[in-house]
């Protein structure tokens, strides 16, 4: 129940940022996946189950409040995003702040190739992004993720001595 809690918490801390980025660049999600970084947090610490359950959530938030005409797109993706890193995660040591920075790195370059993926294949426009573009984004997204997960870490530490 507490982990349930703290994962609404993230979501919805998350959406304050995209809509607070939003106020502040014409479009924030090209910058920054604060949403991401909620599922991949959550599959690394919880597992797949985690991983996707936390994945359709925010991605059914983030497709509510940002996405088009049609529903659901993002949340496939992260769900999809979610299972592989919980399952990477349940069989390989991804605990350094570098190791998880570079699964930020490839979980950002995997949900936006998925997303325009499943908008192709469901015959829905979607903007493109050039590859300078999705650099920047996976880029800026690592970044900020491995300091926040990072900090969490630490925190989490000092809680518990």
């Amino acid at each position: 129940m507490k982990r349930l809690v703290w994962t609404a918490v993230a979501i919805v801390g998350a959406l304050l940022v995209e809509t607070g980025l939003s106020h502040l660049v014409a479009e924030p999600g090209r910058y920054l996946d604060p949403f991401l970084l909620v599922v991949v947090y959550c599959a690394l610490s919880g597992g797949e189950s985690r991983g996707m359950l936390a994945g359709v959530a925010a991605g059914w938030v983030q497709d509510v409040h940002f996405g088009g005409e049609v529903l659901g797109l993002s949340a496939l993706s992260k769900l999809l995003v979610g299972f592989a890193i919980g399952a990477a995660g349940s069989h390989l040591l991804i605990a350094s702040t570098s190791a998880r920075t570079l699964v930020l790195l490839l979980a950002t370059v995997a949900d936006v190739l998925l997303v325009l993926w499943f908008a192709s294949v469901f015959a829905i426009e979607a903007a493109p992004m050039s590859p300078v573009t999705l650099a920047s984004r996976a880029s800026l997204t690592a970044v900020v993720g491995g300091v926040l997960f990072a900090l969490i870490d630490r925190r989490l530490q000092r809680a518990s001595l």
